[in-house]
């Protein structure tokens, strides 16, 4: 099945993207924390580690964190939602911290 995540801000055109792709030759594929709102996963971080993977073919490792449940934040999500990119991926690891009894 497969796995949607919404990024945090598009990539910066400022040669961090080659510089994060640098990072993962040797570090492998990233580990980016997520909430997730309304059935969908949001990036609350790693845009750029996001779009390397996306653009590699490579797994990213999901941590699913429990979301603000400020009502202002519903607007937060939806606006994100209309205006960034969709990576999807096939598969993902996913780690949900509340099955955990974390946050």
């Amino acid at each position: 099945m497969p796995c949607n995540v919404r990024a945090k801000h598009l990539p910066y055109e400022d040669g961090h993207l080659g510089k994060v792709g640098a990072d993962m030759d040797v570090a492998g594929a990233p580990t980016i924390r997520v909430v997730e709102f309304d059935g969908e996963l949001y990036a609350v971080e790693g845009s750029h580690r996001l779009a390397q993977a996306h653009h590699r073919g490579e797994t990213p490792k999901l941590v699913i964190e429990a979301t603000d449940t400020d009502d202002d934040r519903d607007g937060y999500w939806r606006r994100v939602a209309a205006t960034l990119p969709l990576y999807e991926f096939p598969h993902a690891f996913v780690l949900r911290l509340s099955d955990f009894g974390g946050a």
